[in-house]
């Protein structure tokens, strides 16, 4: 009976004096017996078919009338004239780009660069980047120019278009948009923010050899790259990353530079002879015990320092004397626990951390937050954590053995492979010296290699 129901009113609801709407009847914006003008169509009886827009009279139960205007007419259709009408803008399951609320987006979603603009009332706002397009508004009028979309925590609000003049309004005036540039323009055009410094070079694959330019795509703070970009002659960028790529190089102020993947990035290859290569490792695993010692020391004499001067200040500002200032400066971590629990004690508190979200003692408050503050500086210095070795790697390519080398154990790390090496053994002690230096690394590789 249930289903019996149901399929009636799916009847009513769409079928109606022999007219059929092809969008549900609920999906038009009804209000007071009629709906919104919305960009539609209608086919005739004769099979005809007039695109325009339409708007209903009459309740999502029944329509009476169908209002069509397109092509300079406006005509008032009883609803047993059609055969059908329907929303052009409307989005079944089976459609991607068109909805009930929203225009047409002609152009594929990874197109759009969306970039933060901040949160305004709670709600982030994004806007794409400005780049060739055009909007086609409900009335059909077209403007063609520079395109930004605006969207208020994901959702799409509102268009602005540069051309002769400005256009801008809210995204659900609008029936269609999208960008006059191609998919791969805009590739092109995200490659070209990228690409720095080209210089004449040649990519290895493993399929193929390709000459051109060459550029890499720097990473801030890093001596290795993720990703190289290659130009060819009619100027097209093409992106390779390690996973593609067996080496490449570059010829920059007349020296040949070659780079090798490691760990999933791209090195400086320093030496590649018949047997050893020689590159910086880009995951160091050994830590630089006097620069660590050095940066531990200063960040837990630096916390210690402000957490001095904030316990001055509140006595200051509040009017009292104290010499907790001191007591931080030579109390060990223990102490300063103690210290600290016992604030919260006498304050009335189980815990300092309660003391701290409970309290309206300001002043208790501040000096519990600058006994932490010192307490976080000696976990910093005494944390295991550290800066680490430049190391490189001597990699045997025959064995695949390597070697980790880096300046503060050099002669000792170095050692093993030389004394391999008969040629080695019979130089003189002096010249032996030479190749124990660090600054001579290279050398000693380039004689290792026609060693072994």
């Amino acid at each position: 009976m249930k289903k019996a129901l149901s399929i009636l009113i799916l009847f009513v609801v769409f079928s109606t004096n022999g007219q059929t709407s092809e969008t549900p009847l609920e999906n038009y914006q009804w209000k007071r017996g009629k709906t919104k003008q919305e960009s539609g169509f209608v086919v005739l009886k004769s099979g005809k078919r007039l695109d325009g827009t339409i708007s209903l009279k009459g309740s999502v139960s029944k329509v009476t009338e169908i209002v069509f205007e397109g092509d300079g007419k406006k005509i008032e259709f009883p609803a047993a004239a059609l055969k059908s009408f329907g929303l052009l803008n409307f989005k079944t399951e089976n459609t991607s780009t068109q909805t009930a609320q929203g225009p047409i987006n002609d152009s594929p979603e990874s197109m759009y660069e969306w970039r933060s603009k901040g949160t305004v009332m709670g709600k982030e706002i994004t806007g794409t980047v400005p780049r060739e397009g055009y909007v086609v508004l409900k009335n059909g009028t077209r403007y063609e120019g520079e395109l930004r979309l605006t969207r208020k925590d994901g959702v799409l609000t509102s268009y602005k278009l540069k051309a002769d003049k400005k256009y801008k309004g809210k995204i659900s005036d609008l029936e269609r948009y999208g960008y006059t540039v191609s998919e791969d323009e805009v590739a092109q055009q995200n490659l070209n923010k990228l690409a720095k410094n080209f210089y004449q070079g040649t990519i290895k694959t493993n399929r193929k050899e390709c000459s051109g330019e060459v550029a890499q795509v720097n990473i801030m703070g890093k001596f290795y790259s993720k990703k190289i970009l290659h130009r060819d002659v009619s100027g097209k960028l093409t992106e390779f990353t390690p996973k593609d790529v067996t080496t490449f190089s570059q010829k920059i102020k007349g020296e040949l530079i070659t780079y090798t993947v490691r760990d999933g990035v791209f090195v400086t290859e320093q030496f590649n002879g018949n047997t050893f290569q020689l590159f910086r490792n880009p995951n160091p695993t050994t830590t630089n015990a006097f620069l660590t010692g050095l940066v531990k020391e200063g960040a837990a004499i630096g916390t210690n320092a402000l957490a001095q001067a904030a316990v001055k200040k509140d006595a200051k500002d509040n009017n009292y004397t104290t010499n907790m200032d001191s007591i931080i400066r030579v109390s060990t971590p223990e102490q300063l626990m103690a210290i600290r629990d016992g604030f919260a004690k006498l304050g009335g508190y189980n815990t300092y951390q309660e003391a701290l979200d409970k309290s309206d003692n300001e002043s208790l408050k501040n000096n519990i937050n600058a006994i932490e503050f010192a307490l976080a500086g000696n976990e910093i210095k005494n944390s295991e954590g550290g800066i680490f070795n430049k190391e490189w790697i001597i990699l045997n390519k025959t064995t695949g053995e390597e070697t980790v080398i880096y300046k503060s154990e050099y002669k000792k790390l170095i050692e093993p492979l030389l004394k391999g090496c008969y040629e080695y053994l019979s130089l003189e002690r002096k010249e032996q010296r030479f190749y124990e230096k660090w600054n001579n690394r290279e050398a000693a590789i380039k004689m290792l290699d026609g060693c072994y």
